[in-house]
């Protein structure tokens, strides 16, 4: 692999073409050219890497050299499919990276076997020579002295000696021209930004110009935006510049057509000189309106919003935005321009109130809240005024993004929910059609996320579901890839584990798609329904689940409680398998952030999710007085099922089996929700204390149906064994096995085998309450050394000293020392003692 690094205008991609067409090397011969385009994917990438590789053996056999120019422009995902292949297969490459700028790569010990070569800008810097001979063919003279200015302000720099080359050129007098070029100290580029355009002809100006919004342009498209026959001829004409346009590869549309690409440099005199203005920047900015409106009319709306902003139609993009600002944000995710036109023309915006809502919602997704409720209260404010007049078609807002404007601020807690919910019903309900075609299903969205927090889970389905539909028929693919990740929280709530996982792994797979904006917030939103779904189904892992580079640092709209909520139980959820109930229960009482996630605001099914699991976590800790709260809390709820939970884990901390099992039994009739599994757990436990007190028969009549309820879901997690006075779960699912065999059964039998069941596995490790109530209460734990934490671990499995010794292979002198060493840092005196502060502060 060798890696060309330089910036814009280097010379990186006429450099190696020409290296490829007049080089003799061999490695030269049969090269193929790649241009990055957002199209590529590693996929593609492999299929073009393995061009030349035996079929059979996929050693190479005389494998073509591959350039990638613009390597820049990679995914993240290509950049580590060929650090993997630089570090465990180099010999199956033969690459040539054109990139602005260092890539992410592993590059010492590629660097240091020979397998990586970095070539930087200053080589590519041109000779004396080799400036002369340009600015001698673009300036149209050889005389020194212009030569020479040229070339020591150039320094080099190739884009820079054509551009000034060509300035100087268009000058009556070159040498004057090249002396005053000379005298100002501004850079080069802004030099000739201003004077570069009186070299080209005004058709050649005029197609440019057109061109602005697009970087990459094939002739029957600078035909259509420039309004001209000869623009085909024309971007042919500069091509043979070598520098001002190039032809690079497709794989979009008509293969035989080419595909031309503005330089950057030249696209930034352009951008210049559309800001200066001009009578030459106004007839192109006529004729790229004609063209878009064109565009509009056949339905083609992609890149028309772009267009009108590189050409600085200000107006005519305001009109678009209020006919297609949901398209514009969520179908061609052009947010970034959307906001760019209201920083550097608010005048444009200022006075459409039929723009606001898609000012608000391009806010909204990249999660300014300040900003969308700047433009949401003003919509809301305009709608609510009724002397306002509304003779004017800008003056008529929409109900539908009154609605969804409601929706946002009641999940801000600013107004009730139901309140916003009845509102948007009616005008989903209203036989008007709305002016932007995309607000209804971003209100359907919408209505959805309410309908779910609420615990109207059918509902919140259908809603979703029709929100999908509906977006995918206007192309809104980002917003469909939103409601696929709600969609999957709203089947995990209803009890649908793996259809919960499927959706959200759908989700996923289309966050990859090319055609999908990439939102910051529905990839975080898709893990976290996937690794909730994984979390209760078999084979149970001690290895945690990884989160993909493209997620780490992603993070939680602030305004999505649902997420937000489902967060907290997973981190709960994640420390009690990481064999911590204390940082389990700190992660549940931790205050929330904002008030609708406070408990008292929670609703009833949320409300009972998190009750049910500070439920499980205080009979691990042997906490009686939790568990009785926490009964009282859901019987004012009116949740008798799942106050009859807690009150069985409660009877069976107290040694009270007969009672517990009528608990249990009474929980698995009355379970009000789905999520948690109270019906199957509450069944689980039955069977475990029936077992115990003698009748086997009786137990495994609960344990079956148990085991075909939860294998629709594929949740284990009532087969972990949560009560304390019944028979281990890895017995009774061994009996069951025998009993009821079912490849169900057996997975869950074979798991058991190796585990112990919770309650068992951490008592030796959880603080009951009068442990914490006497255990020092510091802000640091103490630390211990390695040796003091096996000795603890030993003590804590009631070994004597001499078993300790043995197990350690040391002598008990020395297992006295670091008993003893142990004890002081513990600041106890006795073993008990020792365990009871061990246990509070999670060292065991």
């Amino acid at each position: 692999m060798t890696l060309v690094v330089a910036p814009a205008g280097a010379g990186k991609t006429l450099g190696v073409a020409g290296w490829l067409h007049h080089g003799t090397a061999p490695q030269t011969s049969g090269a193929h050219w790649l241009q990055v385009d957002p199209d590529l994917s590693p996929a593609r990438l492999d299929e073009a890497l393995a061009d030349g590789l035996d079929p059979v053996a996929g050693e190479p056999q005389a494998q073509r050299l591959l350039v990638i120019d613009d390597a820049h422009l990679l995914s993240a995902a290509c950049l580590r499919m060929l650090d993997e292949r630089l570090n465990g297969r180099p010999e199956a490459l033969k690459l040539v990276l054109l990139s602005r700028w260092d890539l992410p790569l592993t590059r010492l010990v590629p660097e240091l076997l020979g397998n990586l070569s970095v070539v930087r800008g200053d080589v590519l810097l041109m000779t004396d020579e080799e400036a002369a001979e340009l600015i001698s063919v673009h300036a149209r003279t050889s005389d020194a002295e212009a030569v020479t200015a040229i070339r020591e302000h150039a320094r080099g720099w190739c884009a820079a000696v054509v551009l000034a080359a060509r300035t100087v050129a268009n000058t009556p007098d070159p040498v004057a021209a090249a002396r005053r070029l000379a005298e100002h100290g501004a850079p080069i580029a802004d030099r000739v930004a201003g004077d570069v355009f009186a070299s080209l002809t005004p058709r050649q100006r005029h197609v440019l110009l057109c061109l602005a919004g697009d970087t990459l342009v094939r002739p029957s498209q600078a035909t259509h935006l420039a309004n001209d026959v000869l623009a085909a001829d024309i971007l042919a004409e500069l091509e043979t510049t070598g520098l001002l346009v190039a032809r690079v590869p497709t794989h979009r549309g008509d293969p035989d057509e080419p595909c031309y690409q503005i330089h950057p440099l030249l696209a930034e005199v352009v951008r210049r000189r559309i800001v200066v203005g001009g009578v030459d920047v106004a007839r192109a900015r006529a004729t790229v309106v004609r063209a878009v409106h064109l565009d509009l009319a056949s339905g083609h709306t992609d890149g028309a919003f772009a267009r009108l902003i590189a050409i600085a139609a200000m107006s005519e993009a305001a009109n678009l935005l209020a006919d297609e600002g949901v398209r514009i944000i969520m179908g061609h995710g052009a947010g970034d321009q959307v906001a760019d036109l209201v920083l550097a023309h608010p005048e444009a915006v200022e006075d459409r109130p039929d723009t606001w809502f898609a000012l608000a919602l391009q806010q909204w997704t990249v999660d300014d809240m300040a900003g969308a409720r700047h433009w949401a209260e003003r919509l809301i404010r305009f709608h609510e005024d009724a002397d306002h007049p509304n003779d004017h078609p800008n003056d008529q807002v929409d109900p539908a993004q009154v609605a969804c404007v409601r929706l946002w601020r009641a999940r801000l807690g600013l107004e009730p929910i139901w309140t916003a919910m009845g509102f948007a019903q009616r005008a989903l309900s209203s036989p008007q059609t709305p002016p932007d075609p995309g607000v209804r299903p971003m209100l359907v969205y919408e209505l959805g996320i309410a309908q779910n927090w609420l615990g109207e889970l059918a509902q919140a389905e259908a809603t979703f579901t029709r929100a999908i539909g509906l977006s995918r028929t206007q192309q809104l693919y980002a917003l469909a890839t939103s409601a696929m990740t709600q969609l999957a929280f709203t089947e995990y709530l209803a009890g649908r584990e793996r259809a919960c996982v499927e959706v959200a792994t759908e989700a996923l797979a289309s966050l990859g798609s090319p055609d999908v904006w990439p939102m910051r917030f529905a990839g975080t939103r898709a893990f976290l329904a996937l690794l909730l779904g994984t979390l209760v189904d078999l084979p149970w892992s001690d290895e945690s689940i990884e989160v993909p580079d493209t997620l780490i640092a992603s993070r939680l709209h602030s305004a999505d409680v649902s997420a937000k909520f489902w967060m907290r139980m997973r981190q709960a959820r994640l420390a009690l398998a990481a064999g911590s109930v204390v940082q389990a229960e700190r992660v549940l009482q931790a205050p929330a952030d904002t008030p609708m996630l406070a408990d008292a605001n929670l609703p009833d099914h949320l409300r009972t999710i998190l009750l049910v699991e500070r439920a499980f976590l205080a009979a691990l800790a042997s906490d009686r007085m939790a568990l009785s709260s926490i009964e009282v809390a859901l019987i004012d709820m009116g949740m008798r099922g799942e106050a009859a939970l807690a009150h069985g884990l409660r009877a069976d901390l107290d040694g009270d089996p007969r009672g517990a099992t009528e608990a249990f039994a009474t929980a698995a009739a009355d379970a009000t929700f789905s999520q948690p599994p109270t019906r199957v757990i509450a069944m689980a436990c039955e069977a475990q204390l029936v077992d115990a007190l003698g009748d086997r028969n009786a137990a495994l009549d609960v344990m079956a149906p148990a085991a075909r309820e939860s294998e629709v879901r594929r949740n284990a997690v009532p087969f972990l064994g949560w009560v304390h006075q019944g028979t281990p779960m890895q017995t009774l699912l061994a009996a069951l096995e025998r009993h009821s065999p079912t490849p169900w059964v057996s997975e869950l039998a074979a798991a058991s085998r190796e585990r112990l069941d919770v309650t068992a596995f951490f008592a030796a490790r959880t603080a009951t309450p009068n442990e914490r109530d006497s255990a020092p209460h510091t802000p640091i734990g103490p630390a211990l050394s390695p040796r003091e934490r096996e000795v603890l671990a030993e003590l804590a499995r009631g070994s004597t000293y001499a078993d300790i010794a043995a197990n350690l292979f040391v002598s008990e002198n020395t297992v006295k020392t670091h008993v003893s060493g142990l004890y002081s840092k513990l600041a106890v005196s006795k073993r008990s003692e020792a365990l009871a502060v061990a246990r509070s502060h999670g060292l065991l």
